[in-house]
């Protein structure tokens, strides 16, 4: 095996790892942009139920891991919506939801954008691997 091969081989397989993390990483975030996806969906649906919900109607609010406290209705058309920041700001069911449906069409256009480069990665990664298994078969033969 001559030095130059045997360089080339480990610079090849060094891309090769590296390109794969990248897309494991990739992956990953696709996983929580679609479960942002989900959660948004479900808030949006649940801001649809609310508007037939009358004043003064008890409900159960979610708190988190299983945890829930009764509440009163008391406007089932305003609600308070963080916009970043820490800040604050009050919205009637339709532009809260047309909040969140501007949320989840950004999401779904970054999982999209993510979706086409993990494709082009797993590409360029057979690529690698081809190059990879010719190179080896070539170091073998000599």
């Amino acid at each position: 095996m001559s030095q130059k091969n045997k360089e080339k081989i480990q610079s090849k397989y060094a891309e090769f790892q590296l390109l794969s993390q990248q897309i494991s990483q990739l992956e990953e975030h696709l996983n929580v942009v679609a479960e942002q996806i989900n959660e948004l969906s479900s808030i949006k649906n649940n801001l649809n139920e609310l508007k037939e919900v009358k004043r003064d109607t008890e409900i159960l609010v979610h708190l988190g891991h299983n945890i829930f406290t009764k509440s009163k209705i008391v406007d089932s058309n305003e609600f308070i919506i963080g916009i970043g920041a820490s800040t604050l700001v009050k919205k009637n069911s339709k532009d809260a939801i047309e909040i969140i449906s501007e949320q989840v069409k950004e999401l779904n256009d970054l999982s999209k954008t993510m979706k086409t480069k993990v494709i082009e990665a797993n590409s360029t990664l057979q690529g690698l691997h081809d190059e990879l298994g010719m190179l080896m078969e070539k170091d073998s033969s000599e």
